[in-house]
Formats: structure tokens, sequence, C-alpha cells
């Protein structure tokens, strides 16, 4: 909280503004000068504003975004929780936390990143010796993450500091036990690096470096972030994911998982860790057809069974007890999207209507393709007929699928719920190869990935601890947005006579109340 004080010095007065502020390494509250207010009576009563004389500006930083981390990063304790898991000295945590800061703020390059730090008020609020800074000093705090021992063994401590932060925030929040699993693939350029591999991204084929990601429910705060290789199946980094997740001491987690990642060996390893899945049914075996086509629409149809979706439409769930992936019981709901219901049995109609007149022979191999089990082979002139039963089958599926639940507890609405909240990790990802610049992804060693996902955790942690702070005062707003808001805000240095004075850029209101709520207004110079 800001304050005035009168200060004497000889017959005069001046007025000054403090701000009173917690000290947490001293453990006490302290104050700190703000600003020169100008010359005023005993009572404290301005008697002219000042006027300073500016010889030159030095410098202008954009701060606005970065401060907004850098106050996450204190209110997490991230520079002493870094120095106390990596037993690092103060210097090489605080590099260390710049490396995140970077990732979150500005992405510049490791042979550029000294100067930019050198630039910033980092060194200040880090205590920093900046002049010492090079792209050696990078290195070496990505070794502190990840490095080979003198016995020869990859030691990634990275994943002890992602334990540790996770413990921290998991601290401050009553978050439901439940997270979210996802891979994205990410573009890599170089060679010779374990982890790149022929797999497919957003482009196509291409070799690429896997990243998986574990996030929390509500918040979306990181839990777990590890390189993956490239050309591996999503199914085969379950298994130790879980482990790294029963590392950490995480119990009684509900994993949501993509249907890709579901098979029964999976589910059998979540169950095994005392976790629960949630996920969705994959492809259409006798079985999975019998559950889907259980109730006819009239029964599924029916307002205790609707949920609203996220775009503002609705559907229809309706769960119940069977045996499914070798499990004696699990929870299923049959899901009925009637909007998609209409388009699935509209199509298929088009195109049977379509088999009766005159059709090309391509168009013909089309149809049958689109049609699949519908059309069957028969004696005749056309050589196939239309088989009526698998219509009906196929008419009694339009606009249905599966979601299943170890846990029993689960009714169909809460499921499905459940299962389309995995939209979060899909964020986390947009996110990541967005505003925090995921890729392209340039480390060759293996060492230097394993650390880079530790960045990208840290990284993503500011970021998401952020907007959790914005979205407590302001809950429609979106932190990309405020950070937009914040880019013109600047740390000014100037000259003043024989001296250098520190201000920032004079702040908008919407400005000063962004800064208050995401804790970051203490960070900056008195404007």
């Amino acid at each position: 909280m800001a304050y005035t004080r009168v200060k004497p010095q000889g017959d005069n007065y001046y007025l000054c503004e403090y701000e009173s502020y917690w000290d947490p390494k001293m453990g006490r509250s302290r104050q700190r000068f703000l600003r020169y207010l100008g010359p005023c009576d005993k009572k404290g009563n301005l008697l002219a504003t000042p006027q300073p004389r500016v010889g030159a500006i030095h410098s202008a930083f954009p701060v606005g975004p970065l401060a907004t981390f850098y106050a996450a990063a204190q209110q997490l304790r991230v520079q002493e929780r870094i120095q106390e898991i990596l037993e690092v000295d103060e210097g090489q945590a605080a590099t260390l936390l710049t490396l995140g800061l970077n990732q979150a703020a500005a992405r510049v390059p490791l042979n550029h990143l000294s100067e930019w730090v050198k630039a910033s008020p980092l060194p200040k609020w880090l205590s920093l010796d900046a002049e010492k800074l090079n792209p050696r000093s990078f290195e070496e705090a990505l070794s502190s993450l990840c490095h080979l021992t003198p016995q020869r063994t990859w030691e990634d401590r990275g994943l002890l500091l992602q334990q540790e932060l996770t413990r921290a925030w998991r601290g401050t929040s009553r978050e439901p036990a439940g997270a979210y699993y996802d891979i994205t693939k990410q573009s890599y350029y170089g060679s010779h690096c374990p982890y790149a591999q022929l797999g497919h991204d957003e482009r196509g084929t291409a070799v690429v470096v896997g990243f998986g990601m574990v996030v929390s429910k509500e918040h979306h705060h990181p839990i777990l972030c590890r390189t993956l290789p490239g050309g591996q199946n999503d199914f085969l980094s379950v298994a130790p994911t879980v482990e790294l997740l029963q590392a950490q001491g995480l119990k009684h987690l509900t994993l949501v998982m993509d249907k890709g990642m579901t098979s029964k060996a999976n589910v059998a390893r979540a169950l095994e860790a005392g976790y629960q899945v949630v996920g969705s049914v994959k492809g259409w075996s006798r079985e999975a057809v019998a559950y889907a086509s259980r109730w006819p629409g009239e029964e599924l149809e029916r307002s205790e069974y609707v949920v609203g979706t996220s775009h503002g439409g609705a559907v229809y769930a309706r769960a119940f007890t069977a045996p499914l992936m070798d499990l004696p019981k699990v929870r299923i709901a049959v899901v009925e999207n009637l909007s998609r219901k209409s388009e699935d049995r509209q199509a298929r109609d088009l195109m049977l209507q379509e088999l009766e007149g005159p059709v090309s022979k391509e168009r013909l191999e089309e149809i049958k393709g689109d049609l699949g089990e519908v059309t069957i082979s028969s004696v005749g002139r056309r050589g196939f007929r239309v088989d009526g039963k698998a219509v009906e089958r196929e008419r009694a599926l339009d606009g249905r699928f599966l979601l299943f639940s170890t846990d029993l507890s689960l009714d169909g609405r809460e499921m499905y719920q459940t299962y389309f909240s995995k939209d979060a990790v899909e964020k986390v990802f947009r996110t990541s190869k967005g505003d925090l610049s995921l890729g392209p992804v340039r480390y060759r060693r293996k060492d230097r990935l394993d650390a880079y996902a530790t960045v990208v955790y840290l990284a993503y942690l500011l970021w998401s601890w952020a907007e959790r702070r914005l979205q407590e005062k302001y809950p429609e707003r979106h932190l990309s947005e405020a950070l937009r808001a914040l880019e013109s805000v600047s740390w000014v240095r100037f000259g003043s006579g024989k001296s250098v004075r520190e201000w920032c850029t004079r702040l908008t209101k919407e400005q000063k109340d962004l800064l208050t709520a995401l804790g970051a207004a203490c960070c900056l110079p008195a404007a």
C-alpha cells in the first residue's frame, strides 16, 4: 500500500511517496521509496510539482508481459525452489528462471539472450550479474536440469523440479483430482537426435519430436511435461507417464485420455496405479455396436439425459454398467448428437438414392466405399445389392458414440462433461505452439531436449498461474488479450544530470487495473 511522508531538509520540506511490501526472504514487511512528489509545507501540502530535466533517454524496454510472468514467478517462489531442488547458486537459479521467462514472454534465441537480459530489468529483479552472461551460461543452466553422470547414465533433475513446482501450485489450489493427458508433435530442424523421428504433425508427414503434457482439470496448470520420440505411437507413452505421475506421489487421479491412448493395457496400468480413466470407445466391434444401439431414439432423447455443450447446443447421454476391455464392470455412456444424426442419415440416404440411377464406374466404387457393409456382393448385372438389415443397423448408430469410465459413480452427463473438458489440454498445446512458441525445435542433444521440456513446463506454469490470477478479478478475460493491452508498457532509463533514473511509461486505467490484478504493479518503477 502506498503512502506519503514529509521529509524535512534544513528549512525546507519535501513530500515523497513510499510503499509497504512483504519481503519473503526476510519474512517481514518493508518499505521502499516510490517517487518524489515535490516541495511542501509542514502539513504535507504540495507547493509545486517537480520539473525534472531529462538529459537523454538511454533505453526503453517493453516490460508489460515480462512483469506479468515475473510476478507469477515471485508468487510461486520459483527462483528459490530452483536453487533448493537443483542445488545451484542464486545466479544459476536466476539464469534458469530467465530461460522460462524468455520462453513465456519473448522467445529470444540463446545466442542473443544475454543482450536481451542486459536491456531488461531482469538483472535488477533477479540480482543477476548481466555482464557475466553469455550463451555458455544458459547452456550450463540447461545442464543443471539434465546431464550425463560420471556413471554414464542420464540424470533428469528437471523432473524433480517439475514435481516441486506441481506441489507448490497444488498447495494453493482446491482443484478436483482430475488430469488431462495429450501429446503434440513438433517439427524438428537438425540431425542425430534420438527423439527426432519420422511422424505426423499439422503439416503431414515430417521429422518431428513429441511432447507429452499432463495438465490439471480446472486451471490447467501443468503437472508433467516430457519429451517423446516423434515416431512413437501415442498409446506407448501412457505407461511411462503413469509411472512418472506415481513417482510424484500423485494419488486418486482421474486421467482423461484421447481415443488413441485407451488400450486395454493402458487402462489396466492406470487402474493398477490407483487412477481412474475416462475415455472414448475406439472402433465399432460387435460389442460396441450392441452397446451403442441399446436404446431406440425415443428412450434416449429425454430431458433427464440432455447435456448442454460448450457451443450452445445439446446432446443426450445415458449411462449403464457393463463389461468392457476385459473389465467386468465399466460405466458406459451412449451419447447421441441430433445434429450429427441428421447429417449422417441424410448423407447415407442421398447415396442410396444415387445408387438407383445411372452412376459412373468411378463414382459407384466411391459410394460403395463410403457405405461400407451396407452394400454386399450379389449375383446380377450390377454385382451388388443393398443390405436392408445393415441399413437399419447403421441408422440405429447415426450420430452416436460411446464413452467409458472406470469410475462407476459417474453418470452420462458427468462422463460427457469430463471427457470433453479435455479440450483444455488441446488449448494448452495451442498456447504452447503459439504464444509460448514451443517450436521450431533445434536442440540436437537428448539432454538438451529433456531440459527444454522442463523450460516449457515452467513457461506454461507462469502463463496458467497468471491467467488464474487474472480470471479471479476478470472471469471473462483471457491472458493473451490482457498481454496485448500491456505491450505498450515500457521500462525507461534516462539521464538527469550525472545520474540515470528509471521510470515506466504512463499507464492507462486499464493497464493499472490489469497489473494490479496480476500482482505485477509492484515490479515497475514509479510512473
